[in-house]
């Protein structure tokens, strides 16, 4: 017969004789902390202080030291969190135990208060400690910062109490002291591991599915307390640079404003879990000791969770490394058959005993058929995920990225934001012809095609697969994101001008996507507006006959010189031209030599500071680049060129008398 689970009659709320007993007899753990608190915290101040530092870099130090123990509350609560509960709750777990102490004439309230109390003790009382530590350590040291220390003391506490409070919170559902660590850790990560699988799945079964959206969403963060808590106390440290005497100083902050945040998180959720954890054990049946899941109604979902995350981690697992050539079908089948084989295990797990299939077999049969049905529904798309493509006039800003091109310079990287009608109107169309070639997508990702098959006798490239990633912003508000990995780019295609290939090759070489390719940071299209950004350095680097790597310094002269050509050449669209293939267009056009110039020009921060910004910028001399190729010329570099062909009289051609390699 079940034992009842109602309150104990006798009227203690809290049993002095049972806490100093948790004191003393789990003395090790908060001993520990404590320990493990004054290493990472007053003696790094205290080792600082002993370096002889002048007094702004040890209150740097000092400073730096606090900040990173305030960001590693969470490590030490995740793991001193899990310990005190496992301690504190572990008569649960035993039946013996179990039956002694709620014998004793105390209310289930009272050992729940009582244990939960001695669990507060064994963080506030060391937390405290510590900090007082650290006041004098800084004190001493001439470093005082008792605001910063507050923030640390009241981070520290709330955190590790918070991890305490969810280990309870999972004792309470479980009789076995091994589970109780397992379901400690799954509960912290549930909401991220469901979202990875869910972007994994939707990814291998929707051609076009950006994989991070789930995983990396801010309602998975808030449910993934270690996630969400290093968020909260994340923080950045900034420098200026070095004035006249040489002094450069460290600004530092958290990233979401102050800890605040991250306490009233661990306040807030850390009642909650205590206050339903209390709720199950006011209800828990004693005799249940022992037992993996201690509760009747999480015990399906245990069973049938297990089966769901267990069946499509170790389906996609399989399907990735063994059978992803069979198709997204094989997959659907793989992920329905291990989730079976995951619920077979969870019910013995809780039944103890090996026979459990013929009462277990229906659900597990249902459970493999809603499998198949949701996933075969992505697959066949059934709410037309992979055919939705926008309409041009109700797009804003569409972000493309990807579109890997040749020469292999600094413009081979596509990064654009795209706000102009026209250029959003063409994106839209390249967009709508992948929709039409999605079986074609596929195929390529399915095949893995033979290396030989991208070029042509002569040796000119006529296949390749692209990566294209588009992020429309609509008029609603909305973010709207495709990837596509495998983007089939065919010679045959880019002679149709109707083609998403031959219409995305004309997209990146319109003059202000060249532009934004070679010079995409904003402060450097800045300083170039402002006329501010220099040539300081550079180098000109090419192969020899052998097929040697050869890098010739530029003097800062020489760059200034070449960065004044490069710019007449880039604004007259007479460099930087792209190709998607490389083909014997490519060849004609691109010499085997590429110039690399050191920018510099003087920035201004938002709190005022001055410093100095510097970037690289990396171009292909083109053969119709006549600024830059001028300006070799009369800087006696123009023999440096890789020699490749003839000039002709009555244009630019280039006749190659060998094939380089291709960069």
């Amino acid at each position: 017969m079940p034992s009842a689970t109602s309150s104990f009659e006798g009227k203690g709320w809290f049993n002095a004789a049972l806490f100093r007993k948790n004191m003393t007899r789990f003395w090790p753990i908060w001993a520990v902390y404590a320990a493990v608190l004054f290493f990472t915290l007053p003696m790094e101040i205290i080792l600082a202080a002993g370096r002889g530092y002048v007094r702004a870099d040890l209150l740097d130090q000092v400073e730096s030291h606090v900040y990173g123990a305030i960001s590693n509350t969470v490590f030490v609560g995740v793991i001193f969190g899990l310990m005190a509960g496992m301690a504190l709750f572990s008569y649960l777990m035993n039946n013996r135990s179990t039956g002694m102490l709620h014998a004793l004439p105390i209310r289930r309230e009272g050992l729940f208060l009582t244990n939960w109390l001695s669990g507060l003790a064994f963080f506030l009382v060391p937390d405290l400690a510590i900090a007082l530590i650290t006041l004098c350590a800084q004190a001493v040291a001439g470093a005082a910062m008792p605001g910063l220390v507050a923030w640390w003391f009241l981070a520290q506490t709330a955190v590790s109490m918070f991890f305490f409070c969810l280990a309870v919170f999972c004792a309470m559902f479980t009789g076995h002291i091994l589970a109780l660590p397992a379901f400690y850790g799954i509960v912290n990560i549930l909401a991220y591991g469901i979202g990875t699988l869910m972007d994994t799945a939707l990814a291998t079964l929707l051609i076009g599915f950006n994989g991070g959206r789930f995983s990396s969403s801010v309602l998975v963060r808030w449910f993934t307390p270690p996630y969400q808590l290093m968020h909260l106390l994340e923080y950045t440290t900034s420098y200026t640079p070095y004035d006249d005497q040489m002094v450069s100083v460290a600004t530092r902050g958290f990233d979401n404003g102050t800890p605040a945040a991250a306490i009233a998180y661990c306040v807030v959720v850390g009642a909650v879990l205590t206050a339903l954890a209390l709720e199950v054990y006011r209800r828990r049946q004693l005799e249940r000791a022992g037992d993996l899941v201690t509760v009747g109604w999480v015990r399906p979902v245990f069973q049938y969770g297990l089966g769901v995350c267990g069946g499509m981690t170790l389906g996609t697992v399989l399907y990735m490394n063994f059978f992803d050539r069979l198709g997204t079908w094989a997959f659907i089948f793989l992920t329905a058959v291990c989730a079976v084989i995951f619920a077979f295990a969870g019910r013995m797990l809780l039944k103890k005993t090996l026979r459990v299939f013929a009462d277990g077999w229906k659900g597990c049969a249902v459970l493999a058929v809603c499998l198949l049905v949701l996933l075969g529904g992505a697959r066949m798309d059934l709410f037309g995920y992979q055919k939705w493509t926008p309409r041009a006039d109700q797009v804003v800003t569409v972000n493309l990225r990807g579109a890997y091109s040749v020469p292999n310079d600094g413009g081979r990287y596509a990064d654009y934001d795209i706000t102009d009608p026209e250029a959003v109107a063409q994106v839209v169309a390249i967009h709508a012809g992948l929709v039409e070639h999605l079986d074609a997508m596929e195929r390529e990702e399915a095949a893995r095609w033979n290396g030989d098959e991208r070029y042509d006798s002569e040796g000119y490239q006529i296949k390749t697969v692209n990566t294209l990633r588009l992020s429309y912003l609509m008029a609603d508000g909305r973010l709207v994101e495709r990837l596509y990995n495998y983007v089939p780019i065919t010679a045959e295609a880019l002679t149709d001008p109707n083609s998403y290939a031959s219409r995305l090759q004309a997209l990146i070489n319109r003059p202000e996507m060249v532009k934004s390719a070679y010079l995409g940071r904003w402060s450097l299209r800045e300083a170039m507006d402002a006329g501010t950004a220099e040539a300081v350095g550079g180098y000109l680097n090419n192969t020899d006959d052998d097929g040697r790597y050869l890098e010739n310094d530029l003097t800062a002269a020489q760059a200034r010189t070449l960065w004044t050509a490069f710019q007449e050449d880039l604004e007259a669209g007479r460099i930087g031209r792209r190709y998607l293939l490389d083909d014997r267009d490519r060849e004609a056009n691109c010499y085997y030599t590429d110039i690399t110039l050191s920018l510099a020009w003087p920035a201004v921060g938002q709190d005022g500071t001055r410093s100095t910004g510097s970037s690289d910028v990396t171009f292909t001399i083109q053969t119709t680049s006549t600024s830059t190729l001028k300006a070799l010329e009369e800087l006696g570099l123009r023999d440096r060129l890789l020699a490749r062909g003839a000039e002709a009289s009555g244009g630019v051609e280039t006749v190659l008398a060998e094939r380089a390699p291709t960069r």
